[in-house]
């Protein structure tokens, strides 16, 4: 299965760029700045507006190696121990040395951050991190983060390109088809980068924008792409949500001082890490999941001990306790009920350091790809960094191969077909993301996956729109991955194999070709 849209390529509009870049976040921008500081004429699609992405949400801050007590190999070792066994080591030190630069880099670029009466830098200390090292900006750096980014990007924008298809022959990707206003257009480059975000939006429960549905990796494995380490998601432990749906209470707040407390008012994550509230992402999840069941009621997220440290917590996070109050809840007075919710996407479209997947001219970059640098559980805050480093260096590896990757206009005299559907059902994205929710979510086994693959196979073979097909596609996929890795670590868990093994100590490697029997 390659195309879901038909479509005769010569019979499309089109525009040539030197290099295209699918979406308008922190990994997208970064790279298409990069790219035009090179001298490349740049066109950026973005699904919705630029503004809109996991990135203008992101709350609590960057992770980097700024302060005095702390070096690039502590934040490396920090990595490591978070990832769960899988990070792989050279992208970790990348990660954590060029990160230095970047974020010095984005600060000359204009970005503010917190800083003290001397005009010194302020830091903040997140889960599994042995030093205070994350820059922010009040409770809103990822929104700080776009509006640097947006404001120095020089490059091309088209605002509403939904991109569909990949435009590839013979393993060569010569751009992307995407729709504009309701037409189908074509982007011809030598280079296209990927840096349409994570999946976590194919889940019920999630903290991310509407737009983060997987559409890029989905495409990608359509296309022949190797994708990496599916199978992985990361939960957050601390959201709210009621009927009109969740949104983020940034792991800072517990890193202020915040607490987790049952029904009883009974601060219980001792009983689970010697962490407490800053054990990894994973353990939180997991305890606060096991806490309610052993009582039997709500778990809760009490803000009063940051007061009681002497800091105003409607000045350290204004948009929070905002977005409370909205909800009728005072944070200064009472604990505030939360629950787990998808948050970030560690699996993704393979590459390699300078973002090459294993399609000619495809790169991907941010949380789309998969580098490895998070192993099987990100550690807090190391997202944008990811974004900033390897969007730069994604850029690098584009120009170099835009040297020699060259337009060939007979070679792009391509079809598509879309793969006729096996049943005449339709069904919505909600559909999608109710089965990941109740059977690929927190906690897995192979009941819960085998129901998942049985109903994502019949989506990904119906009648219904491209975008729920893609993303049926893209959760089929991840639940093949899930039922494959038979233990648990990281942000994978297994009721039926709720142990490491040792045997799977290792990355999972994904094509469309895994799929060919279920569709």
């Amino acid at each position: 299965m390659k195309s879901l849209t038909d479509f005769d390529i010569l019979e499309i509009p089109s525009e040539t760029y030197d290099a295209v870049v699918v979406g308008s976040g922190a990994a997208g921008l970064t790279c298409g700045i990069a790219l035009s500081e090179i001298g490349l004429n740049v066109c950026l699609l973005t699904k919705s507006t630029p503004e809109e992405s996991s990135t203008n949400l992101a709350q609590g801050g960057i992770a980097v190696a700024l302060p005095k007590e702390d070096s690039p190999d502590l934040h490396f070792n920090d990595t490591l121990k978070a990832g769960a066994g899988l990070v792989k080591p050279k992208m970790a030190r990348i990660l954590v040395e060029e990160g230095v630069k970047r974020v010095i880099d984005l600060i000359k670029m204009g970005a503010q951050f917190e800083t003290d009466s001397r005009g010194l830098l302020k830091f903040t200390k997140e889960a599994a991190h042995s030093v205070a090292r994350i820059v922010y900006y009040k409770d809103k750096t990822g929104e700080e983060v776009e509006r640097t980014l947006l404001e120095n990007y020089r490059g091309k924008i088209v605002e509403g390109a939904q991109t569909r298809e990949l435009l590839v022959k013979n393993n060569r990707c010569y751009g992307v088809l995407a729709l504009v206003n309701g037409k189908l257009k074509a982007f011809y480059a030598p280079v296209v980068a990927i840096a349409t975000g994570g999946a976590a939006g194919l889940y019920l429960k999630n903290t991310n924008p509407p737009t983060s549905t997987g559409d890029g990796i989905g495409i990608a494995l359509r296309y022949g792409a190797t994708l990496q380490d599916l199978e992985f998601v990361q939960f957050h432990p601390t959201a709210f949500c009621d009927e009109s749906g969740c949104f983020l209470i940034s792991e800072a707040v517990r890193g202020e001082g915040a607490v987790l407390i049952d029904k009883h008012g009974r601060r219980f994550m001792g009983d689970y890490h010697h962490l407490w509230e800053l054990a990894p992402r994973d353990v939180v999840t997991r305890a606060v999941e096991s806490q309610k069941r052993i009582t039997g009621g709500e778990v809760y997220l009490d803000f009063r001990p940051i007061e009681e440290r002497g800091i105003d917590i409607e000045e350290r996070f204004p948009t929070i306790v905002r977005k409370l109050k909205e909800k009728g809840l005072n944070p200064k007075k009472d604990p505030i009920p939360i629950t787990p919710v998808a948050h970030y996407y560690i699996g993704g479209i393979k590459v390699d350091s300078f973002g090459r997947t294993s399609i000619e001219g495809l790169f991907a970059v941010g949380e789309a790809s998969c580098t490895g640098v998070h192993g099987a559980n990100r550690l807090a805050s190391n997202s944008l960094l990811e974004c900033l480093v390897f969007g730069n260096r994604v850029a690098y590896g584009m120009y170099r191969d835009w040297r020699y990757l060259r337009l060939d206009f007979q070679e792009i005299r391509i079809t598509g077909r879309g793969a006729p559907p096996k049943n005449s059902q339709v069904y919505s994205l909600e559909d999608v993301k109710q089965v990941m929710w109740e059977n690929v979510g927190i906690v897995r086994s192979a009941e819960s996956l085998t129901k998942a693959i049985d109903r994502l196979s019949e989506i990904a073979s119906s009648s219904s729109p491209w975008q729920v097909r893609n993303g049926a596609l893209l959760g089929l996929a991840i639940a093949v991955s899930a039922m494959r890795r038979e233990e648990s670590r990281g942000g994978h868990y297994r009721s039926d194999f709720p142990y490491e093994r040792e045997e799977f100590r290792k990355h999972s490697e994904f094509t469309i070709t895994d799929l060919e029997r279920l569709l």
